[in-house]
Order: structure tokens, then C-alpha cells, then sequence
């Protein structure tokens, strides 16, 4: 089977070629594949026509890729910005790791190289198509001496011991053989599920009759709910409460009813 080394590139391409050259002393690597964002006017296009140029000069014989993940509906995607740029790049990794494992390949992931919160999304995709311990994730922790010279992507003689590969522990989810990428991708209960899970019948049926009657008193809910204003009244307190608890609001929420709707709507 062969293994492809894969890392996230970041604003430290360094990084990933440092773990390479150590890793590559335990392992056979039949490949290399950079995950990164936009190339060319983002934060990273330095980084990524530096390693570019560093893996045609000095990895010229390694079968090696570059995957670009693109934002929501396929456009460019500069950052991690909000829960939709969020939610693009890990379904971008997810799809890239499992593809690379339909076709058979052996995969370490090199987490260090990208920036934190790319580094996580990495590290759950991982959790959810890997296989241990055939599949592998890495850190790399280097001396401040090597971190503070830019464009040090090797080893310098006499540092080797110093450059330190740390194996993270991976508890993989287990995936029934033959799942696609687009069953793996399929959104998990909304919090709004969650939340609504933990509320009672009756207290669910306020919710729903507060949601298809949003400026309704309690008054008019109770009416049409063959209910009392004051059983109304009484199960919004209980469902704020919960709710309270549940968003971690706080006590001092200003609107607990509009909250309570954004909720029920999603938002």
C-alpha cells in the first residue's frame, strides 16, 4: 500500500518540509499532497510559491499535488472567516483525505504547517476517515532558533535531534465500508434539534405554537392551543430556563422570547 504525506499549508511552509525530511527517515513516502486555500492574493501566496518552488528543487522525483480548497459554492476562500468558510474547509479536506483513501493510499497528516484553526478541521476530518495505525498524524516541534529564520525548510547540521516529531492521538470514528463522502458530509442534528430534544411534549408544543404564531401573546397562543394563558405563560418560563442553560445566554439575556425564536427559525 503506498503513503502519501499530506500536510495544510499556512504562512509557515517551513514547517512542512522539516517534518518531511524527518519523517522520511522512518517512512517511505510514495507522495506528497499540500492542502492550502486560495494561491495567489491571499495571506498564504508567499508561502505557497515558496514550498512550490522548494519541492521542484529539492523533491523533484516525488509524485507530489496541490489541493486547493475553495470556499462556500466553490469560490475562493482567502480564510476561515465565519461558520460557512468554516464548514467549506473541512468538507474540503474531508472530501480530499477520502478520496485519497478510496484509492488506496496510506496516509500521515502533517497538522503543523497550517494555520490553527485549519489544523483542527484537519485533525477531525482525519478522525473521520482514518485508520489507525496505518493512517498517522503529526506535529512538528521545532527550536525558536529554526521558527525565527524564514526560509529555513530543512534540518541545519547538527539540529536533528532538536526537531522533534510528536504522533497525535487519533480515536477514529468508525465508518461502515463502501460510505460516501456525501453521507460523511451530511449535516449533524442542529443544535435547534438538540435543544428541542430535551424539552418536553407539551413544552414542545408551546415552542411550535410560538413558531407559527411568533407575535401572538400568551393570551392568543393558549387560544389556539386549547390551552390557558397562564399554562402558556408557565411553559415559555420552563423553556427559557432550559434554553438559558443549554446556549449558555447567561442570565441577563435581554429578549428571551426573541431568542427563543431565533432558535426555533435556526438563526
Amino acid at each position: 500500500m503506498p503513503t502519501l504525506y499530506v500536510a495544510t499549508l499556512g504562512q509557515r511552509p517551513e514547517a512542512i518540509t522539516v517534518a518531511f525530511d524527518r519523517l522520511n527517515e522512518q517512512y517511505r513516502y510514495d507522495g506528497m499532497a499540500v492542502l492550502h486555500t486560495e494561491p495567489t492574493i491571499s495571506g498564504i501566496a508567499q508561502s505557497f510559491n515558496d514550498l512550490h518552488a522548494v519541492c521542484d528543487r529539492d523533491y523533484s522525483s516525488l509524485h507530489r499535488r496541490f489541493h486547493e480548497i475553495t470556499g462556500p459554492g466553490g469560490a475562493p476562500l482567502m480564510d476561515i472567516e465565519d461558520q460557512r468558510s468554516a464548514e467549506a474547509y473541512y468538507h474540503g479536506v474531508l472530501r480530499v483525505l477520502h478520496e485519497y483513501k478510496h484509492d488506496g493510499w496510506r496516509l500521515h497528516l502533517m497538522i503543523a504547517g497550517g494555520r490553527k484553526a485549519m489544523s483542527i478541521y484537519a485533525m477531525l476530518a482525519a478522525g473521520i476517515v482514518f485508520d489507525p495505525p496505518h493512517d498517522r498524524v503529526w506535529t512538528v516541534l521545532s527550536p525558536e532558533s529554526m521558527l525565527a529564520k524564514a526560509g529555513q525548510f530543512h534540518v541545519p547540521a547538527g539540529m536533528r535531534q532538536q526537531v522533534q516529531l510528536v504522533e497525535l492521538p487519533l480515536r477514529p470514528v468508525r465508518v461502515a465500508p463502501g460510505t460516501t463522502v456525501e453521507a460523511l458530509l451530511e449535516r449533524p442534528n442542529s443544535r435547534r434539534d438538540i435543544f428541542l430534544a430535551k424539552l418536553t411534549p407539551a413544552e414542545r408544543e408551546v415552542a411550535e405554537l410560538l413558531r407559527s404564531n411568533p407575535y401572538a401573546s400568551n393570551e392568543e397562543l393558549g387560544t389556539i392551543g386549547n390551552k390557558s394563558g397562564r399554562t402558556v405563560e408557565n411553559q415559555l418560563a420552563a423553556i427559557y430556563n432550559k434554553l438559558i442553560g443549554f446556549f449558555d445566554f447567561g442570565e441577563n439575556i435581554n429578549n428571551k422570547r426573541q431568542a427563543l425564536l431565533d432558535i426555533l427559525r435556526g438563526e
